[in-house]
């Protein structure tokens, strides 16, 4: 009788900003998901790329040798301490297991630590030191990863999201894991074919299901269907890294080298030459302001994104950019609006006031001190929490828990703003409703996220969706950033060469 094959699984995710002065520490995942040992088998698992991976090996009979599970929101870069603990614990349940036939991890690809730009390939690196080079090694990596040349190297096999909004978790996972199984018990040898492509472009533009993404894909499935590839992934990085390694890439899975080779080479000639097909158009809150006063009546609330402050995007999402120029323009006055921000010192103290009460308070930039100053605010409370959480519905990873700490509503004339401890991915209604406010009910609601958001509020009644030109550490004015590690010539610095 056979005996029954063993994989050891692992993920930890997240994403960084190296323009963004929230640095990342432990905390940062505890508040979001961590999971150890048996806890990663359990029921009830969001719809993340583990619950695929568990899946599959439940579908082939495949024992799965579970470690740490942990995901944090984006952030800036992370502490060194808490990246040696979230590796050392990887490692040590790793060493715990004595027999195991392969090893799938789930990264970001995007991961940087304070003294170390590739975080995602020291973990990698420390990981096939542990297991050696006899045992293949598959990731699975968000669409925004930034491959490296030590990621290529150290990995049999990468298989990255193949949507954005991101609504495949789960289904990456499932794939990967059937690929992995395929090497371990049909001996299948894949070929790695990785091509960088140098440019980035505003992660406003990668959604998949509208061009230029939606006909590369396209493209990209056509190299699958004839066999070139087993698994093809477009990775256009997430542009708010300044590595010297930045750069979108194409990477091809393949039986056949050559065949891989040729895929890759044509796919990021294709990718290469759509590239000006990424520019976005930017709209002022002034502009906003004025298809306010236009409407003759909303069909739904024109929802707007302050991408530039996105938490999804490792901003800090303390900007109170928005707010200040709708006080100043006097939209509150005349419309519903809903807005978030993150303010540790805020909440806390508004969480002191009963409801109904009239505060005075300090908002905005008590992290971002970079791009804007605070500003003082008079509203009254409408709402308070201590422990302010949603599930998500799609807006990320389904089911997950969100986890804004401390959180407060304040009114000020027909503006709400919801305070909160902790920065999460706010491209959910659901965040709004947790606290009592209802989307559909306003007249402008903003999001700060560059475009996962539309996975929900496009399905929402709105009367159109416009992307902020806001200051931030996640702007889509890529111009107005300082690179200085970044390679050149690299688009759209450059064009031409």
């Amino acid at each position: 009788m056979n005996k029954k094959m063993n994989i050891i699984v692992g993920a930890l995710m997240q994403e960084s900003n190296t323009f963004s002065s929230a640095l990342s520490d432990i905390a940062g995942f505890y508040n979001y998901f961590y999971r150890e040992g048996n806890e990663m088998l359990a029921d009830d698992n969001p719809a993340n790329e583990l619950s695929g991976v568990l899946r599959a090996a439940n579908e082939a009979d495949v024992n799965v040798l579970p470690t740490v599970a942990a995901q944090a929101c984006s952030a800036g870069p992370i502490k060194r301490e808490a990246l040696d603990r979230l590796k050392q614990t990887l490692l040590d349940r790793i060493e715990a297991y004595s027999e195991y036939d392969g090893v799938l991890l789930s990264l970001h690809g995007s991961w940087v630590a304070e003294d170390n730009d590739d975080a995602d390939g020291e973990i990698l690196s420390a990981v096939r030191e542990k297991v050696g080079t006899n045992v293949p090694i598959v990731i699975t990596l968000d669409s925004h990863a930034n491959l490296t040349r030590t990621i290529a190297e150290q990995a049999d096999a990468v298989v990255g999201y193949r949507t954005f909004p991101h609504i495949d978790y789960a289904e990456t996972g499932y794939r990967a894991a059937q690929l992995l199984i395929s090497i371990v018990r049909n001996g299948l040898k894949p070929h790695m074919k990785v091509v960088k492509v140098p440019m980035i472009v505003p992660a406003e533009a990668h959604v998949t299901y509208e061009n230029p993404m939606r006909d590369l894909w396209q493209e990209a499935m056509k190299g699958e269907n004839n066999g070139d590839s087993l698994a093809t992934s477009l990775f256009i990085v997430q542009p708010w890294l300044d590595v010297a390694e930045l750069g979108c890439a194409v990477v091809v899975v393949g039986r056949d080298a050559e065949r891989a080779e040729r895929e890759a080479q044509r796919l990021s000639e294709l990718l290469w030459n759509r590239r000006k097909q990424f520019d976005i158009e930017l709209s002022s809150v002034e502009e906003i302001s004025k298809l306010l006063d236009a409407a003759d009546k909303l069909a739904g609330p024109i929802i707007v994104s302050d991408s530039a402050d996105s938490p999804g995007a490792g901003s800090p999402g303390d900007s109170n950019a928005v707010l200040r120029q709708l006080l100043e323009l006097g939209v509150g006055e005349r419309f519903t609006c809903l807005l978030s921000m993150v303010d540790a010192p805020a909440v806390r103290q508004a969480v002191t006031y009963d409801v109904g009460s009239t505060v005075k308070l300090t908002v905005g930039h008590s992290v971002s001190t970079d791009f804007g100053k605070p500003m003082e605010i008079e509203g009254v409370i409408a709402y308070t929490s201590l422990s302010g959480t949603f599930a998500f519905g799609g807006g990320t990873v389904a089911n997950m828990i969100a986890n804004m700490g401390q959180c407060a509503v304040v009114r000020i004339g027909r503006i709400y703003v919801l305070l909160m401890e902790h920065p999460t991915f706010t491209g959910d209604p659901a965040m709004y409703r947790s606290v009592g406010l209802e989307p559909l009910d306003a007249d402008l609601v903003l999001v700060k996220s560059a475009a996962q958001f539309r996975a929900e509020y496009e399905q929402i009644r709105h009367s159109g969706i416009y992307i902020l030109d806001t200051p931030g550490a996640s702007t889509a004015n890529l111009s107005s950033l300082l690179y200085t590690k970044a390679p050149r010539p690299l688009y759209p610095f450059a064009d031409n060469f």
